[in-house]
């Protein structure tokens, strides 16, 4: 019976509990935890490229530690904190034996980072069809017609549309080889952007 009601405590502590399982670890942490890994996935390397380029992998820890590493030598905005973390993640989740179902979840969560956040008040509901223009006469050099990606990446269908926070700051202050727009473009500009770009 104790045996029985053991092994059902272990199934409700979902998939977070199994991917980190640090001793002496609440299951809210280690669910958090996941989450914050997710969402680094999402808003660090998701900027760049697909998800899917992340997701189709099945690689061993040594081999995600290098492909991270890799990625930061390349621009990627992590910490060794935020590396570990995502490094952490991907080799629990994405090994050699998972299976191809195996996904990201966590779109559309909350930005997680210690980092300033725009308030309510300075994130306007967006219109997208000034912001179809807007992205002509200011984006489109770099992320290409249709924001299919060039210089900058492509931003169709990129998951970073769905974090607010993070979208808004990289426009307003740049990250890497992206330039700061906060002199040129609103916040409502930005918004505009935001929301043709989620119409593609």
């Amino acid at each position: 019976m104790r045996l029985a009601t053991k092994v059902v405590g272990v199934g409700l502590l979902g998939l977070a509990t199994l991917l980190f399982s640090r001793a002496g670890a609440a299951p809210d942490d280690q669910a958090g935890r996941a989450a914050r890994a997710e969402e680094l996935a999402l808003a660090r390397c998701g900027l760049c490229h697909s998800t899917d380029l992340i997701t189709q992998q099945r690689l061993d820890r040594p081999r995600w530690q290098a492909t991270v590493g890799k990625m930061v030598r390349w621009g990627a905005e992590l910490s060794e904190e935020e590396a570990a973390l995502l490094v952490e993640l991907l080799a629990a989740r994405f090994h050699q034996a998972a299976p191809a179902s195996v996904t990201l979840s966590a779109i559309g969560a909350a930005e997680p980072l210690q980092a300033e956040h725009l308030s309510m008040q300075e994130r306007p509901s967006g219109v997208a069809p000034p912001g179809a223009a807007l992205f002509a006469n200011n984006c489109q050099a770099c992320h290409g017609s249709g924001a299919g990606g060039g210089v900058g990446p492509k931003l169709a269908g990129n998951p970073i549309l769905h974090l607010d926070t993070a979208f808004g700051k990289i426009v307003l202050y740049g990250r890497g080889r992206m330039p700061a727009w906060e002199h040129t473009l609103s916040r409502q500009d930005i918004a505009d952007i935001q929301a043709w770009l989620k119409t593609l």
